[in-house]
């Protein structure tokens, strides 16, 4: 057994994740594990896993939880019971928490140096993130991880500091770097980066450094650096300090170096607002027509309140960063704007293109350095060689000159830092990359600039085919513009074939685009032109780290647009972590987006992903992803159907594949949430699956799926899905399976009153459980056949069929099953006009599921008791079980539910001769049905509800 707490929690017995380890219980697992050898007593417990919201049984579900633990640990690991409470039996080196102590505190007594760095590094190695990720415990959060966190931190500036006393001065930048960004506000990591960057012979980019930790503090605490910093401080003046040049190194020119703005312009009126707005320039209308990211806009004619300032007023530096996707149009929006506020900088206009995404490596910053200061007038011989110098001269330079520097195509926040002026000039960036570091440390404004709305995308379109006579209907431009996916280089290409070619019109480039195998070919220009669209997605490509680019190919293998960071985890066979990692990656180069909390690839994009993986990847390695996908898929989704069925599904998946680790869900709001959010994709996993040959994992998902949609009335997905995952099953030859996927198709026919063709499929399906011994799935069937019978009029054959399944299943084991059919025997009894025996089998069924914490079949027994009470005359024991139904239907937000209950309590009203109360319930019935957009039953439909309102 080993127990990892130092990151994501891991408990992994003989390399393999224990299973059934979720919830309360692997947080019990952590807390015990961290007081190994000794123990914890009830009320620590307690209190660790309920925090200030304890259960009133404390010590009851105290012991439930750890008799749950002991189960899982079985037979390796015990949990003894001790007087002070309970203790974990286990070495502690198997803790990887209390190794990391003991580690740290071997290292402390170590008196040679080498001996202490290795200790260090050991512990250190043990580390893997953030403490207790996935568990859920305010007492780990408060108290533990924070202990952690800075004995973590501790250590490792205590192994810098070995480092820079042996004199690894470069060993230690990278992780410095990335430290000093996850905890910006730690002094104590800032002085080390600082000495690190002195001794390397960095002393400029030190300083540089200091200056923004300067004013983070004073922003974010109101306070100065320590004096340890302040001292350093002054030591890197000393060697830094620059010298002005003299007028005579200079000439007082304004340069204009601004490339020609844009032909046409359509749309961003929001982005150039934006950048009004940020850089407090007025820059005049923001309008403007024709292309799809130029200019055409009027240009301004004021100078705003930008000339009230003054030489003893300093401006402070404005930087601007516009971020978005190959072919999206920052530069000719960065162009057209600059251009519409070039007359606010009197000083001059710098342009510079630095080459971050293209053919060839990205410029340099000593080369882009050299350019600029050249663009300002300085000699060469008076530009010093390379480096810091560069930086402090241009900075020289424009201290009193008001100039508009314009850095296009930046490949990252490292490539343009040392360019940034001193105050008083604007500096305005685009890049594929969000850069999230300048945003941070120099405080750059962002303005992420997306893809065309459709309106803007017909407008371009429109204005580009007028002056060529080229007629085009509002579909036709809407449908083009789709096709583009509203990509403004990809409507510019597709613009120019139209034009190009007008006899052939709209439409014939519509139909090529549609039916072409490769329409990112369709809208190539040339090969090796930097306009055509495959040569700008492989500029975005081509930087990638490896991990990055893999991840980037293997979406192309998800079923549908967009998928969460577990599904791309098992796609790529990785950690929640690495994958998020990678993810980021590819939202921060606008290779991905990212609305909320899912992933998602732009239509022209994915297209792109999917040549690669069919270049790049075997064969193989592309199925063995797709089989992790759809395997995370399959036991996600069974998961989820357990906690909103709570019981244990016929089907037993068994383990996961390697590099797969399914979710678990907590409670049923937890499982209803996630398919609510994943329904499109599961449907969608089920038919990739059948169309990819694995049927296995086609039907898992169809049947994991079936309460969700039998809980939405999504009546048309569940029937589909489950006649496709049926004949998925028979391809398998999983007899179990086609018994389990034939019930479902069974109950589907019932939705759609299909009788006859329900009766052959749960008939067969019992015939398959019955010939493979499976009583527990042979009760089940019956218990459907005792709707069917009921619904069919047999009412005799409903009664004999659910006693059937009560009398095989035992209601100890299967309570929720047992108690289904006590419901359903009820429902039966009422149709035959026995409300006595109805009400006494739905009160069990009522107990049965509230024992067991089965609340919308609870909700459903409550309705048929009150219905029972209902006809034998007792309307306010009625209406007291319809209104806890409706209490609890609304609780778990089952709409359907919930409709049932309010026209139920309208009947029940009526009844009483309550009309108006009646009709207050009737309309809210309605008015769920029509919000929810729910299909209507002979029962309850909202021409019936709109019946007895009006009569």
């Amino acid at each position: 057994m080993e127990i990892r707490l130092l990151g994501p929690f891991e408990a992994l017995r003989d390399d393999e994740p224990l299973p059934g380890l979720t919830g309360r219980v692997r947080t019990l697992l952590a807390v015990l594990a961290l007081a190994v050898p000794d123990s914890v007593s009830v009320d620590a417990i307690g209190q660790r896993l309920w925090g200030d919201d304890p259960p009133a049984n404390l010590r009851p579900s105290v012991h439930t939880s750890i008799a749950r633990l002991r189960t899982l640990l079985a037979p390796n690991v015990s949990v003894d019971t001790t007087p002070g409470g309970y203790a974990l039996r286990v070495d502690p080196q198997q803790v990887d928490a209390l190794a990391f102590t003991q580690l740290l505190e071997q290292a402390a007594q170590a008196t040679d140096p080498a001996a202490e760095r290795d200790l260090l590094t050991a512990a250190l190695d043990l580390w893997r993130g953030e403490p207790f990720g996935g568990i859920r415990s305010d007492w780990l959060e408060r108290e533990q991880a924070p202990r952690l966190t800075e004995a973590y931190l501790s250590a490792t500036e205590r192994r810098i500091d070995l480092d820079l006393a042996a004199g690894r001065h470069d060993v230690v930048l990278p992780p410095l770097r990335e430290l000093t960004a996850k905890h910006p506000l730690r002094e104590s990591l800032w002085l080390r980066l600082l000495t690190a960057l002195s001794r390397s012979g960095r002393p400029a980019e030190a300083l540089t450094l200091y200056d923004e930790l300067r004013r983070r503090l004073a922003d974010e605490l109101g306070v100065d650096p320590e004096a340890e910093l302040r001292g350093l401080h002054a030591e890197l003046l000393e060697a830094t300090e620059p010298k002005r040049p003299t007028q005579a190194t200079t000439t007082r020119s304004a340069p204009r170096q601004l490339p020609p703005a844009p032909a046409r312009f359509t749309g961003r009126t929001a982005a150039l607002n934006r950048l009004d707005t940020l850089s407090g320039i007025s820059s005049g209308s923001a309008g403007g027509s024709g292309s799809p990211d130029g200019s055409g806009g009027a240009r301004s004619t004021g100078r705003g309140s930008d000339t009230a300032h003054s030489s003893a007023d300093p401006r402070p530096l404005a930087i601007l960063a516009v971020h978005g996707q190959g072919g999206v149009g920052k530069t000719s929006l960065a162009l057209h704007w600059a251009h519409r506020v070039a007359d606010q900088f009197p000083d001059g206009q710098l342009y510079l293109n630095l080459q971050g995404y293209g053919p060839g490596d990205p410029m340099d910053p000593d080369t882009a350095l050299d350019l600029l200061l050249r663009g300002l007038g300085v000699s060469g011989n008076q530009i010093p060689e390379r480096g810091p110098a560069r930086t402090a001269m241009l900075r020289t330079v424009l201290a009193d000159r008001r100039v508009l520097l314009l850095l296009d195509n930046a490949r990252d926040a490292e490539q343009v830092r040392p360019l940034l002026p001193g105050s008083g000039c604007l500096v305005l960036i685009t890049s594929r990359s969000q850069l999230r570091s300048l945003a941070a440390r120099e405080g750059a404004h962002r303005v992420a600039l997306d893809r065309f709305g459709a309106d803007d995308a017909a407008a371009y379109l429109t204005a580009t085919f007028e002056p060529h006579h080229v007629q085009a209907s509002a579909t036709e431009i809407a449908e083009l513009s789709e096709l583009c996916g509203h990509l403004p280089l990809a409507l510019a290409i597709a613009a120019e074939r139209v034009t190009r070619e007008p006899a052939a019109g709209v439409r014939a480039l519509i139909t090529e685009l549609r039916d072409h195998p490769d329409r990112l070919g369709v809208l190539d220009v040339d090969e090796d032109d930097d306009g055509a669209l495959r040569v700008v997605f492989d500029w975005s490509y081509r930087v990638l780290a490896p991990p990055h680019a893999r991840m980037f190919r293997l979406l192309a293998l998800q079923p549908a647009q967009d998928l969460g960071l577990g599904a791309a985890a098992a796609l790529a066979g990785t950690s929640e972590h690495e994958a998020a990692r990678c993810l980021d990656g590819l939202t921060s180069a606008h290779l991905l987006e990212q609305p909320g909390h899912r992933y998602q690839l732009h239509d022209l994009l994915r297209l792109y992903s999917n040549t690669l993986i069919q270049q790049t990847e075997e064969p193989v390695e592309r199925e063995a992803a797709r089989a992790r996908l759809l395997d995370w898929y399959a036991h996600t989704a069974r998961s989820g159907k357990a906690m909103l069925e709570r019981s244990q599904p016929l089907l037993d998946f068994g383990s996961p594949l390697p590099g797969v680790t399914p979710l678990t869900f907590e409670d049923t709001p937890a499982a209803a949430g996630w398919f609510t959010s994943e329904r499109h994709v599961l449907i969608a996993a089920v038919h990739d699956a059948v169309r990819h040959g694995h049927d296995q994992a086609a039907y898992r998902i169809a049947f994991g799926l079936w309460p969700y949609l039998i809980y939405l009335r999504a009546l048309d997905d569940l029937f589909e899905l489950q006649r496709v995952g049926l004949e998925a099953a028979r391809r398998t030859g999983d007899l179990l399976g086609e018994a389990a996927l034939a019930q479902g198709l069974g109950m589907a026919f019932i939705q759609q009153n299909d009788y006859q063709k329900s009766s052959e499929q749960l008939t067969h399906s019992l015939k398959l459980f019955d010939s493979i011994g499976h009583a527990r799935g042979s009760a089940g069937v019956l218990t459907d056949l005792g709707r069917l019978f009921r619904y069919s009029g047999d009412l005799k054959a409903s009664v004999q069929s659910h006693l059937q399944a009560i009398e095989a299943l035992d209601p100890n084991d299967e309570p929720v099953e047992t108690a289904r059919n006590l419901a359903n025997l009820a429902e039966t009894y009422l149709s035959d006009g026995r409300p006595e025996e109805a009400a006494e089998a739905a009160a069990r069924a009522v107990h049965l599921n509230r024992a067991s914490g089965e609340r919308r079949a609870e909700a459903f027994a409550l309705n048929t008791l009150a219905t029972a009470h209902l006809s034998r005359g007792d309307h306010a024991t009625a209406v007291g079980h319809y209104q806890e139904s409706l209490a609890i239907s609304q609780a778990l937000s089952d709409r359907w539910a919930e409709a049932r209950a309010e026209a139920n309590l309208g009947d029940a009203f009526q009844q009483s001769a309550n009309l108006p109360q009646a009709r207050t319930h009737w309309r809210r019935a309605l008015d769920i049905l029509t919000q929810a957009n729910l299909p209507g039953t002979p029962a309850l439909n909202r021409e019936k509800l709109q019946a007895l309102l009006t009569s």
